[in-house]
């Protein structure tokens, strides 16, 4: 019995913790407020739910060496996803452990529908949370959205997250 009970218990530890991932060079570990979710095209290389299974989206690109563009290209190119390309932007230049990288919050009215679709809907109140990871191999781009109330919410442990990537494991 005590053995059943055993497995048991360390099934249903496992259920509850989250597995890393890699994008590019850089492992991520995710906590328990994030759901992993599913990937929706090559591009995107993992995917993230934060709080439950359709809570805010978070997306992870890795295109290569040299690919993608840097910081500015991507502000410009996330910029231009909300009406008439207005939004409120917010870089924040961060270094976690010895790696620096840049965190931008955009708000505004943010547009839904595909990438190239001529109809989208003007969708106001919105955030997006993006980040540009710099490393020789190839940037890691992160891109959440939402309503801008939950983003809000989720910022810190957006940060968490990335934070997982630098902390020197413990022996």
């Amino acid at each position: 019995m005590k053995i059943i009970a055993t497995i048991l218990a360390l099934s249903l530890s496992a259920l509850s913790a989250q597995d890393s991932f890699k994008v590019g060079n850089f492992t991520f570990k995710p906590e328990k407020s994030w759901v992993i979710g599913k990937t929706s095209s090559h591009m995107v290389k993992a995917a993230l739910n934060h709080s439950k299974k359709n809570g805010p989206l978070l997306k992870f690109y890795h295109f290569g060496e040299g690919q993608g563009g840097g910081v500015e290209a991507n502000i410009q190119r996330w910029k231009r996803q909300f009406e008439n390309g207005e939004a409120k932007v917010t870089p924040e230049n961060k270094t976690f452990g010895n790696q620096k990288l840049t965190i931008v919050s955009m708000t505004g009215t943010y547009m839904v529908g595909p990438m190239m679709a001529r109809e989208k809907k003007a969708t106001p109140e919105y955030m997006l949370l993006g980040a540009v990871i710099p490393h020789p191999s190839g940037d890691v781009f992160l891109k959440m959205l939402g309503k801008e109330v939950d983003l809000k919410k989720a910022k810190g442990d957006f940060e968490k997250l990335i934070a997982s990537a630098f902390k020197k494991s413990e022996k």
